[in-house]
């Protein structure tokens, strides 16, 4: 693997290298520096949003379509953690990745792989009222969002979306959306 001084080159160059995204546009958001990544496809409406702290630590990487709502919504707030990646599985330490070559390995792994699992939508009217996410990572992250205004006892005692009459389910699958690079 080439040598890279920080995670802003690397990420830089596998995304652009890839020949699937063009060059990135950054901002300053408190103290993190966001790239965002563009596809080159003029079809898809796919970004890549990469997150980096001062001290050359990787904040978080995520994969954004405005088709995959409930996706979106999953990996909102969610950021790397010093020991994401370790032996026993478990997620501790400060907030983001340092630059070692382990952390680097499997950021390219996530890169090439891309999103694995599905979305289900429910949609009525043309407009998405419930999405179901799973990632195939465990069965305790597949995540359920509403994205109507009901409150909770609308919810708990009104028909469920998915019995609603007129109701469209629509399956995505996430490496359509991202099948990595």
């Amino acid at each position: 693997m080439q040598e890279f001084r920080n995670w802003k080159e690397l990420i830089n160059q596998v995304l652009i290298d890839s020949g699937q995204f063009e060059n990135s546009t950054s901002e300053l958001i408190n103290q993190t520096e966001i790239e965002t990544f563009k596809s080159t496809d003029q079809n898809s409406l796919t970004e890549i949003r990469v997150g980096y702290l001062e001290e050359d630590l990787l904040i978080y990487l995520q994969v954004f379509n405005p088709k995959i709502v409930g996706y979106n919504k999953f990996v909102e707030g969610d950021y790397f953690r010093q020991h994401d990646f370790n032996e026993n599985g478990k997620s501790y330490g400060n907030p983001g990745l340092e630059f070692i070559d382990f952390n680097k390995n499997r950021v390219i792994t996530i890169l090439k792989n891309g999103l694995a699992g599905t979305e289900i939508q429910y949609v009525l009217n043309g407009k998405i009222l419930k999405s179901i996410v799973d990632t195939y990572d465990e069965s305790q992250y597949i995540c359920r969002y509403d994205f109507t205004n009901r409150n909770f006892f609308q919810k708990l005692f009104s028909k469920s979306i998915e019995k609603t009459e007129g109701i469209e389910k629509r399956e995505i699958k996430l490496n359509e959306i991202f099948g990595g690079i």
